[in-house]
């Protein structure tokens, strides 16, 4: 190998047409974005299996000297399955491994095809991680590392706890997806390009693993530091995909205020909590006014009883009072909702009501799914029906239903049969949706609302073995 090293990383493909996240949604994948630009001085180059299926020719023709390879909890199989065919292309091709799911269950990829483990933020472990390969040394010194030695074994680096500024961070190499960016979208914005401007998050909730991968701690961009990212963008809608973006208003008010003196036209959709738009109604009336469309809200559901089952830290009447704000202000609602397997069907009717009478026309319904690495997880381990990866997708339940589980799926699905199109007419109307929008999001609900497509994932319809016998 020389001084200049061939970098190979790689988003993996995991799901199937039909169902899930990604009829909504197909973000870039930022985070190999932002590892890349960690190491400028090697070639890079990024390959995103999820629209261009192309591993096997990507090889031959760039002949990577690394291969870093990603993975949430429903990618583990795939991200599995590249490194092996990476290690069959050629063995002399050093393979690394990071991401969520990496982070919080590192013993699922302590297999041969596998010579490193990244554990949490890229930031720590990657830039020493290539100086040792490229030296040919053993990465003993790196934090947050497992890595093969030449017999097999994996040895366990020390850890290491700080956090860098995110005031320091390059900007995410964006041109080594730009082949990509035509077709990365979020609900129907086309192009669409992702920014994180803060990491962690100081909430609890049962369900999610983003507080524990980043130890409960919260960090931020300044806002001078994010709008010279924003500067250097050049698609008209960004999607701000921080867990809570209006979390500091201070900041956020201070991050408009720039916005509208640099005149940057754009337009901006992001992921907020309820509470935060409750309590800075002025906040949002002031992002609409520079360019505010879309806003994903994790409303989890219709009731304070769900939203204590999730630990939301949050209340029904809050929830509501947030839908007001934006629909007073004409923004896109996204509302996201979980479903627990435990509902019966008056439950799911009392969720449809909701959904109805809010006139929420974009919604996700998930599957309360116990996540590695979440509380959940621990609390729920010994209900779990299966193991399998592909299975936690949020998609299908992965705990037993208080309903006959072909009924549970008739009713998830129905969730998403949507009979009152008002609300859609209302924002073409207003002329924040086309026609051509309107069937779009029509052939998304009629695929998520086919409840048969949900049976071939599902651990006990789809996938019947002997160990799921013997648990039911």
């Amino acid at each position: 190998m020389g001084k200049v090293m061939r970098i190979l990383l790689v988003q993996p493909e995991y799901l199937t047409a039909g169902i899930g996240f990604r009829l909504a949604a197909l973000p870039e994948p930022l985070h190999l974005e932002m590892v890349a630009a960690l190491v400028p001085e090697h070639t890079l180059r990024i390959l995103d299996l999820r629209l261009e299926d192309n591993l096997q020719g990507t090889l031959a023709e760039f002949r990577p000297d690394i291969v870093a390879v990603t993975a949430l909890t429903p990618e583990v199989y795939a991200a599995q399955a590249v490194v092996r065919h990476v290690k069959a292309f050629s063995p002399e091709i050093f393979t690394v491994v990071g991401g969520h799911h990496a982070s919080l269950q590192p013993d699922d990829f302590l297999i041969p095809e596998v010579d490193a483990v990244a554990i949490g933020e890229a930031e720590m472990v990657f830039p020493g991680l290539i100086r040792n390969v490229l030296a040919k040394t053993a990465p003993t010194d790196v934090p947050n590392l497992i890595w093969q030695d030449r017999n097999g074994q994996f040895i366990r680096n020390h850890t290491a706890d700080a956090a860098a500024n995110m005031d320091t961070f390059p900007f995410p190499r964006r041109d080594l997806t730009a082949a990509y960016r035509d077709r990365y979208s979020f609900i129907f914005h086309r192009p669409d390009t992702s920014v994180t401007t803060a990491r962690g998050c100081p909430y609890r909730c049962n369900f999610c693993s983003v507080w524990k991968f980043h130890n409960g701690r919260t960090r931020m961009m300044s806002p001078r530091r994010v709008l010279a990212e924003l500067t250097t963008i050049r698609t008209r809608h960004v999607t701000f995909v921080d867990d809570n973006f209006l979390l500091d208003h201070r900041r956020e008010d201070s991050l408009a205020d720039l916005i509208k003196a640099e005149g940057l036209g754009m337009q901006f959709s992001m992921e907020c909590r309820t509470d935060s738009i409750a309590r800075h109604p002025h906040l949002v009336r002031k992002w609409v006014d520079i360019g505010l469309v879309g806003v994903l809200l994790g409303l989890e559901g219709a009731s304070d009883q769900m939203l204590n089952r999730v630990n939301k830290q949050n209340t029904a009447k809050i929830n509501d009072r947030a839908i007001e704000i934006l629909q007073e202000l004409d923004v896109m609602i996204w509302g996201a909702f979980i479903v627990d397997p435990d509902w019966t069907e008056d439950d799911f009717k009392r969720l449809r009501d909701y959904v109805s009478q809010k006139k929420i026309a974009f919604t996700q319904f998930t599957i309360l799914t116990p996540l590695p690495g979440t509380d959940l997880y621990r609390d729920r381990f010994h209900d779990l029906l299966t193991h399998d990866y592909s299975c936690f997708d949020t998609m299908h339940s992965v705990l037993p239903t208080r309903l006959p589980r072909e009924v549970f799926y008739q009713q998830f699905a129905n969730l998403y049969r949507q009979t009152d199109l008002s609300p859609y007419y209302d924002l073409v109307k207003a002329g924040r949706m086309t026609i051509e929008d309107c069937r779009y999001g029509k052939t998304l609900l009629d695929a998520a609302s086919k409840w048969e497509g949900y049976l071939e994932n599902d651990p006990i319809l789809g996938r019947r073995d002997n160990a799921v016998a013997q648990k039911l």
